[in-house]
């Protein structure tokens, strides 16, 4: 199963490009309300952006697509295969992680070791460790669905966490090294300092903080479930919560600030090098946060999905959205351009070493996407 396209763009895309949206609104917004559905483009920048090539597999991709140090694309689908493609949209092998289901829910965000092993979790309760060439090096069965994506330490442990309650720590021969109770379901992400502290949040309204021998540094208690946990370049943590806060905390576990956003923060903020924070909301704006815990600007992206923002190389913010588009907008606030997939991204986009934007769709399609030049317009 997959199919590649090249050079197509999807109907619901062309019809975009060809109508536009109306008048531009390039200015930021303001802080305070804002009212919805305010975002505009012209033709030009519908356009501006083009599909390389949709590579489909059978499923929802509800992972984000990783790229290699070799360039290869890893994307895991729910159609329970992860997926190893060229830069050109080339199948180099598949590879089953998960049982044969109509769906099968695969959110586990592969994850790169130096040695090009990928790590990827999967609905079956195991995490895999597949070679560059696609086999099998080994899998570590948890006690349940291993819907968190795996992080790798500065040692190669990798970290994960499971459906079963645990979070768990396995060396790179596939060995359980230490596992911790953290009260509920570990949907999150770990993020992994430069101490080597793992910081790990859970459904308990706890935000863990471990030694890399797995001894409990310190823990944060919110008021609501958290999202996954980000790290700034001082090494600040930055978490958001259902009950619709952005907490910044030091590296010693106390609170910086505490911003209220009004909704729920449903995933990790991504943080700029100048310390700036880009949350998206659940069907809310994306708000820009200065290193302060003030509002730079919010612009109304409804309907966020996977909101993670991606901060590409040129510092422009990506972010998709269940209306049926991925957005950029530029460090003011201003958007730059927009690109209509065929059904709604589910994945969190990925940008490859020549600016190509790499995304996720509901209907199975992986997009490869680029400026008309061939670059990754500012």
């Amino acid at each position: 199963m997959g199919r590649l396209h090249k050079g197509a763009l999807p109907p619901g895309a062309l019809l975009i490009a060809a109508i536009g949206f109306g008048s531009l609104l390039f200015s930021p917004r303001p802080a305070g309300p804002v009212p919805a559905g305010r975002i505009s483009f012209s033709a030009a920048q519908e356009s501006s952006r083009t599909a390389k090539w949709v590579y489909t597999t059978g499923n929802t991709i509800f992972a984000g697509p990783v790229i290699g140090n070799d360039g290869t694309i890893y994307v895991s689908s729910s159609d329970s295969f992860l997926y190893a493609l060229t830069e050109r949209g080339e199948r180099r092998w598949r590879y089953r992680i998960g049982p044969l289901k109509h769906v099968t829910f695969i959110r586990s965000t592969p994850a790169v070791g130096e040695d090009g092993t990928v790590y990827v979790g999967s609905t079956d309760r195991n995490l895999y460790a597949i070679s560059p060439v696609g086999e099998l090096k080994w899998r570590f069965e948890a006690g349940r669905e291993v819907l968190s994506s795996p992080v790798l330490g500065k040692d190669r442990t990798i970290y994960f966490g499971s459906e079963d309650g645990f979070f768990y720590a396995v060396d790179p021969e596939g060995k359980l090294k230490w596992r911790r109770a953290l009260g509920g379901p570990v949907h999150a992400n770990a993020a992994i300092g430069r101490s080597g502290t793992i910081y790990i949040s859970s459904e308990e309204k706890r935000l863990y903080a471990y030694h890399p021998d797995g001894a409990l540094k310190w823990r944060f208690d919110a008021d609501s479930p958290l999202a996954s946990p980000a790290l700034g370049p001082d090494e600040t943590i930055y978490i958001g919560s259902k009950g619709g806060f952005l907490y910044r905390l030091s590296a010693e576990g106390e609170v910086l600030w505490k911003y209220r956003t009004g909704k729920s923060v449903p995933a990790a903020p991504a943080v700029g090098k100048d310390g700036v924070v880009y949350a998206g909301m659940l069907d809310g704006p994306l708000h820009a946060i200065t290193p302060e815990g003030k509002l730079k600007w919010e612009y109304p992206v409804n309907s966020i999905v996977n909101s993670t923002p991606t901060l590409a190389p040129n510092g422009q913010i990506l972010i998709s959205s269940n209306d049926g588009h991925l957005y950029a907008f530029n460090a003011e606030g201003r958007p730059i351009w927009q690109y209509r997939t065929r059904h709604a991204p589910s994945s969190v986009p990925a940008v490859g070493r020549d600016g190509t934007v790499y995304i996720g769709s509901h209907d199975g399609d992986l997009y490869a996407l680029t400026a008309r030049a061939g670059k990754f317009s500012s």
